[in-house]
């Protein structure tokens, strides 16, 4: 890829065209990317469904549901290594992603068990796709980490829909790299483990420094 990433600079650098992109750039293209896949893909999915989610109809959407998650946090793992993943971004990666499988399990149960609706699953669905966003940052930390950056800094959104604990970690300012989790994950502070009330809808990011 004519793409790498400028440590130094924390941006995204095209060898070839000499274009730059900012952390805040690549992170509104993760946001792009996200928003393209919520708009073309899930209704598509619910499809499969129908109006009864019987168990074969379950199981070919948790089957394709479960490859779209893949792609989306394998793409959006690629963004931040600049198509140059190593094989721990690769490991992270798949972490995060049994993670969600794990949940999507238990989502199938409930639709099969009929605890939730064809209706529900569509919003449901959103909030899985939104977690791509964690694949980005898990990525970037080790990135930052190799490149002697040591602290980090948490950005809430600011906006009517950010919830308390991301304000809260907002005003701690500078601290420790590793003090803050993946935005998109669900979670905002390590230890004490402290959740975003928006789950993997968190739209919040994260500044490093050395």
């Amino acid at each position: 890829m004519p793409w790498q990433l400028d440590t130094a600079r924390v941006e995204w650098v095209n060898e070839t065209l000499g274009d730059h992109l900012s952390l805040g750039g690549m992170a509104d293209l993760v946001d792009q990317l996200i928003e393209a896949t919520d708009e073309d893909e899930i209704a598509e999915l619910l499809d499969i469904l129908a109006d009864e989610a019987e168990p074969e109809r379950v199981s070919r959407w948790k089957l394709a549901f479960g490859l779209l998650l893949k792609h989306l946090y394998l793409v959006v793992a690629l963004l931040a290594a600049a198509g140059r993943p190593i094989v721990v971004d690769l490991e992270g990666t798949q972490e995060l992603l049994e993670r969600q499988y794990a949940y999507l399990d238990r989502f199938a149960d409930g639709l099969i068990a009929g605890t939730v609706s064809v209706a529900e699953a569509g919003r449901r669905m959103h909030m899985y796709v939104n977690s791509a966003r964690s694949s980005f940052w898990r990525v970037l930390d080790r990135q930052m980490r190799e490149a002697s950056y040591d602290e980090e800094r948490w950005i809430a959104i600011g906006d009517r829909n950010t919830c308390d604990p991301c304000m809260d970690a907002d005003l701690m300012g500078w601290q420790p790299i590793g003090t803050f989790a993946e935005p998109g994950s669900g979670y905002v502070l390590r230890s004490p483990t402290t959740m975003c009330e928006g789950l993997t809808s968190c739209r919040c990011r994260k500044e490093y420094r050395m």
